[in-house]
């Protein structure tokens, strides 16, 4: 059923006419009166509130305007009035349920706009109006939809199903016009549903006949029903008829191996592939080792610029690139990291260069360069790139390509990368504050995501009401845990009131530590529990979980390399913290195994760079070295053995977790906990011996990298005013000067 037409009174006026839009809503239409001035605002108001109620203003064919509401009218007819800003009515309306209504003829209310109209008021539909009244899955509206559709491009041109990359997605081809403009939304209209697709879109640059390349993912439930597609661009709307999902490629890796040409499409499907799923992510990574494209770089040369990208590692925050350059002519301009679209970006917003080695292609010699690694925000994930796509630009506007070889994509071996993208002369304030540093937080905050308590084993029925709850970080040594265990089932005190807690975070010998621990259960009778770890996710990681599994309202957090030297050390480090309230922690006495000194409480002091390194009073002095025979507040004391009250522990947020592998967690928490305005003591009566370093020295990339020097910068950044203040306290000499240092800090 039709329209009918608008029908003038003798005043110039129009008559309103109301239609249905589906089941349940109505559209009313009125043409505005010439005489009407066309700055004047209309609502409709209705007998009972409509809400939603929404509205659209279109320009008509001749030159006039036309005004459309949208509302749910309900079961019974009412009066609803057209008003002017002022309250006047214009217009008034018996409106009937939608269900008595006609059916909107779309093709006839076209005709009566102009071509800006048209395209507004589908524009409309498809957006405000299908969110509004939830019409997604309305086959009503559907149709209307289509019906607007086939009105305005009664010819679509032709979409293709490429190939399915996950089942029920499918890659979609087709091409659009540059007047188009900037794509901002798609829309698949089918038989029963007006769908948007949430997919991405990547658009070729080159173009043939005035026309670009464009694809993009679309999820089908119903891949041989025929659709229609609707691209809305920033200049104007385009339609595509896709006659069904039919891939034109059986297959993605069929496709992926013919594909070698176009970079730009192939990362755009890696980045959708490792959006919908893990299994998505882990085909985009099998698709690019199988095989990986040809690293390229431009050699070293006297005559012109050379280049090299050896680190492009893509995190969630934005991309870490690293190489080097050599330019003996003075003609290079920069590097540029190369979009899926083929755009340009600089790397040199936080850029850093030293110098360093390359090595000669023909000669395979070693040659100075200039090394560098930068940092490029971005502000969504390029997913698991392995290869990123770089250029060389030169001064001339020429650009030359550049392509690295696999990068690491395992959050493990993508942080061990990064330490290793300086030398450890080079790593300043400069490489860490706007270079390394994201890039370590960043996937250190992805590596704590997928770091989890795989399992639990208990050994011996476990303590109905432990005092203290011993948390013991297990990292591939072993080596000591026969003499730790002897010491603390030799201390009475210890095994009466005390649970002891293993965390494994190598779970590679999980086999060997069950064996070991369970021949001890049974040979000293201690009630301990295992916790295991998926995967090794660092120490202060470690603690934590076994602090989630502590009963004790005491927390001794103990290095595995750490052996009671008598019994009764335990009972000496708890009892303060039950008796003095203004006590936060406590550390030992630690011995090396020849005797001497390790640890006599902690304290801080600045290197030639001004960062703030952790030290050790005493050290390396006689056991017995009088200074350190003195019970007393201290800055801090080691994590090796650290003994606090778990709800302080608790109230801190425990041990900070972004400290790379495990160094200076321990002042870290011992700051958090002075900042409760509590004090932290060395109690020396209380002694034992600590095989220094011991499991840290098992990680290389601890070892080789500037891990160290990471933490000590990231653990300045945080503290550097907090610790000038308590070392200055520190300096004037008493424990009152500390005492009213953390007293500040508290206020």
């Amino acid at each position: 059923m039709t329209p009918d037409r608008s029908t003038d009174f003798g005043d110039g006026s129009s008559v309103a006419r109301a239609f249905r839009l589906c089941s349940d809503v109505a559209v009313v239409i009125w043409s505005i009166p010439q005489q009407l001035p066309a700055s004047g605002k209309l609502f409709l108001s209705t007998q009972r509130q409509a809400v939603p109620l929404v509205s659209m203003l279109l320009p008509t064919a001749d030159r006039g305007r036309c005004m459309l509401w949208a509302m749910r009218p309900g079961d019974e007819v009412q009066d609803v009035q057209i008003c002017a800003a002022d309250g006047s009515a214009l217009q008034s309306l018996a409106l009937q349920p939608a269900a008595r209504l006609p059916l909107l003829d779309v093709e006839y209310l076209l005709e009566s706009l102009s071509p800006d109209g048209s395209i507004k008021f589908l524009n409309t539909l498809l957006t405000v109006w299908r969110s509004a009244f939830r019409l997604s899955r309305d086959e009503l509206f559907a149709g209307v939809v289509e019906d607007a559709v086939q009105a305005l491009v009664p010819a679509p041109r032709p979409a293709n199903s490429v190939t399915q990359i996950t089942p029920g997605r499918f890659l979609i081809q087709t091409d659009v016009s540059p007047d188009l403009g900037e794509i901002g939304s798609l829309y698949a209209i089918g038989a029963n549903s007006v769908v948007p697709l949430t997919s991405q879109f990547v658009v070729g640059n080159g173009s043939e006949r005035g026309r670009q390349s464009c694809h993009f993912i679309l999820e089908s439930r119903q891949p041989a029903q025929p659709q229609h597609l609707v691209f809305l661009g920033k200049k104007g709307i385009a339609a595509r008829y896709l006659p069904n999902c039919n891939p034109r490629y059986p297959g993605l890796q069929k496709w992926w191996a013919e594909e070698q040409r176009d970079a730009g499409l192939r990362e755009f499907v890696l980045r959708q592939l490792s959006s919908l799923s893990p299994s998505g992510a882990a085909t985009a990574i099998d698709l690019q080792l199988r095989p990986p494209q040809t690293a390229q770089r431009v050699a070293k040369s006297a005559m012109h610029a050379a280049a090299e990208i050896d680190l492009a590692i893509s995190l969630q925050g934005g991309l870490l690139a690293g190489g080097w350059t050599d330019d003996p002519v003075s003609t290079l301009a920069g590097i540029d990291y190369l979009k899926e679209d083929g755009t340009a970006l600089p790397l040199d917003g936080n850029w850093y260069q030293f110098p360093a080695w390359g090595q000669e292609a023909k000669t395979n010699s070693k040659t100075s360069v200039t090394g560098f690694v930068a940092w490029l925000p971005l502000d969504e994930p390029l997913g698991p790139l392995l290869q990123p796509r770089f250029q060389l630009r030169l001064n001339s506007g020429a650009v030359k390509p550049l392509v690295p070889k696999p990068q690491p994509f395992e959050p493990v071996a993508q942080r061990n990368r990064i330490l290793r993208a300086v030398t450890p002369q080079h790593a300043t304030d400069a490489a860490f504050r706007t270079i390394l540093a994201p890039a370590l937080q960043d996937v250190e905050k992805t590596l704590g995501k997928t770091v989890e308590v795989d399992h639990v084993k208990d050994y011996g029925r476990a303590h109905p009401a432990p005092l203290v709850s011993i948390v013991v970080p297990l990292y591939r040594v072993l080596d000591f845990l026969r003499f730790q265990l002897s010491g603390m089932a030799t201390d009475p005190w210890l095994a009466e009131n005390s649970e002891i807690i293993y965390v494994l975070d190598s779970p590679e010998i999980e086999d060997e530590t069950k064996h070991l621990l369970g021949g001890l259960h049974i040979l000293h009778g201690l009630r301990m529990k295992l916790v295991v770890m998926n995967r090794n996710g660092g120490y202060a990681r470690a603690c934590n979980a076994g602090a989630r599994f502590a009963n004790g309202s005491v927390l001794v957090m103990l290095n595995s390399d750490v052996v009671p030297r008598e019994p009764g050390w335990l009972q000496l480090l708890t009892q303060p913290l039950l008796e003095r309230e203004e006590l936060g922690a406590i550390g030992p006495k630690l011995l090396f195994e020849d005797g001497s000194l390790q640890h006599a409480g902690l304290y801080f002091a600045r290197d030639r760079h001004g960062i703030w390194l952790n030290h050790h009073f005493h050290k390396g002095m006689p056991g017995r070295y009088p200074p350190a025979q003195l019970a007393r507040h201290v800055p801090g004391v080691t994590g090796a053995c650290l003994v606090t009250r778990r709800e302080t522990y608790d109230r801190v947020g425990g041990y900070t977790e972004d400290y790379v592998i495990g160094d200076y967690e321990d002042s870290d928490l011992c700051l958090k906990i002075r900042q409760l305005g509590l004090q932290i003591a060395y109690e020396p009566a209380a002694c034992l011996y600590h095989f220094e370093r011991r499991s840290i020295q098992r990680s290389s990339d601890y070892m080789r990298g500037v891990a160290s020097q990471y933490n000590a910068w990231l653990h300045t950044q945080r503290w550097n005013d907090d610790i000038a203040k308590l070392m200055a306290a520190s300096a004037a000499g008493s424990a009152d000067g500390l005492a009213h240092a953390a007293e500040r800090n508290a206020a």
